[in-house]
């Protein structure tokens, strides 16, 4: 069934199938995105874009088309390679942005889009559980829901870890002075004797001294 749309300019939030957060717990920087489109085509010179939000930082813009046109009813399968990793228990919601090349052109039917990541069990794990699916406008945005703020929330201080040594150990303490919006506060940065520098997995080491 072909789903309708009445406003041409906005953020039109949708929603496919949103279930619990990833269990994905390690932050990644590499993540596939796959989107198959409807009957209607992606003109040269239009532009989409993944945008990932996550708790309190700026909202990540991750270009997915640079001109090419995409063909009606075409599935297409996006490596992105991300410039800093994403901690997938720390994002709000996902979203596709799109902007026509064309004032006349219809909006973008979307049929399913989903942002795949690496899993150490094999099959990838879907960011969110989250499949999208609807018709963003020439100008504007399809969203999967925002996630329940609780579930947000660390519980300890294992949801805090960003498996770094040198910064200290973070703590789970949402009514500490410094909290995140997650609850988090960083830990204390090690501090090495002189003329030497912290190295992940290694410790204080000489400046001089060849990395392992």
């Amino acid at each position: 069934m072909k789903l309708q749309l009445g406003a041409l300019l906005g953020t039109i939030v949708l929603t496919g199938v949103l279930g619990a957060a990833s269990a994905a717990a390690a932050p990644v920087s590499r993540l596939e995105v796959r989107i198959v489109t409807g009957n209607e085509q992606l003109t040269a010179g239009g532009a989409l874009e993944l945008r990932i939000y996550e708790a309190g930082r700026s909202v990540r813009r991750v270009p997915l088309v640079r001109g090419e046109e995409w063909p009606p009813d075409s599935t297409h399968i996006i490596p992105v390679t991300l410039s800093e990793p994403l901690e997938p228990r720390n994002v709000e919601r996902f979203g596709l942005y799109y902007r026509s090349a064309s004032p006349l052109a219809p909006g973008l039917e979307i049929i399913a889009a989903d942002v795949e990541l690496p899993s150490a069990k094999g099959s990838p794990e879907l960011l969110l559980n989250a499949t999208l699916s609807g018709v963003v406008a020439r100008q504007g945005e399809l969203a999967t829901s925002d996630r329940d703020q609780a579930s947000l929330a660390c519980r300890n201080d294992a949801d805090c870890d960003d498996h770094k040594s040198c910064n200290g150990r973070e703590r789970c303490a949402p009514h500490a002075a410094g909290a995140d919006a997650r609850g988090c506060v960083k830990g204390t940065p090690m501090v090495c004797p002189v003329n030497q520098v912290c190295s992940e997995g290694v410790g204080c080491r000489g400046i001089d001294s060849p990395k392992p």
